[in-house]
């Protein structure tokens, strides 16, 4: 389904890039671990600069499951080195079918896992990061809400408005993931990727924010709704309620 830009609030176009380029021109990277035979999709704002830390130095600017398995079939993932820059330039003179056959092995035997977050909180979440420098003083938090409605999801940074869920599925839907775990109870889930994998390291606290208040308190009944609406896949997938 494709989705057009319809509607933007009343704020100048300058401001609007320059939000746009700098909240998402950041680091937001895919981790292929082939020390712990793992890929970690992370979804901005689940806890994935903690798992970051543990896993090692990411590959690729940050790409949804079903891209990482197409890169997988063509590229050289690993990373680091004038050894790997001179092997991925081998890699790519090799038969296309072997590089597919041999990046479908890997990755169909890694462990693929990510994490979630309740639509409601994330996007309060999205709204106070400090990355951008302080957004809510530039908008208020029902603007926001109102771009995130209105922006396509097709746009080159369509993290925020974009289902969690399709960070896992390929392209008729179908999950490719191993584990989704939640960040409602992120160490929990933490310690169940870390046994599976053989990791030992407990999980970091980075980079948290700190609130003032709770995220329900940013919402009036029209703002709930157009979350509510928005990431309604997401909110039935993963068993979501507001204020839960």
């Amino acid at each position: 389904m494709l989705y057009r830009l319809s509607y933007r609030p009343a704020q100048s176009l300058t401001f609007w890039c320059l939000w746009n380029f700098s909240i998402y021109n950041e680091t937001r990277l895919t981790v292929i671990s082939h020390k712990y035979k793992c890929i970690f999709v992370e979804v901005p704002k689940t806890g994935s600069t903690s798992v970051r830390a543990i896993l090692g130095k990411p590959w690729k600017p940050h790409l949804d499951l079903w891209q990482i398995k197409n890169h997988m079939e063509n590229y050289w993932t690993h990373v680091g080195g004038r050894t790997n820059r001179a092997l991925e330039v081998f890699y790519l003179a090799l038969p296309k079918q072997h590089r597919r056959s041999a990046g479908r092995k890997q990755f169909e035997t890694y462990f693929k896992f990510g994490f979630v977050r309740n639509p409601w909180d994330r996007i309060v979440s999205l709204y106070e990061r400090k990355e951008v420098g302080q957004l809510r003083d530039k908008m208020t938090f029902e603007q926001f809400v109102d771009w995130i409605q209105y922006s396509s999801a097709t746009c080159i940074h369509s993290a925020p408005h974009r289902y969690q869920l399709d960070w896992f599925v390929d392209h008729n839907g179908n999950v490719l993931a191993d584990f989704i775990g939640k960040f409602e109870r992120l160490e929990q889930d933490w310690d169940f990727v870390a046994k599976k994998l053989g990791i030992t390291q407990a999980l970091p606290h980075w980079r948290a924010n700190p609130r003032e208040r709770p995220y329900c308190e940013y919402y009036d009944a029209r703002t709930r709704e157009v979350i509510a609406n928005k990431f309604r896949i997401d909110i039935e997938r993963f068993g979501y309620e507001f204020g839960k």
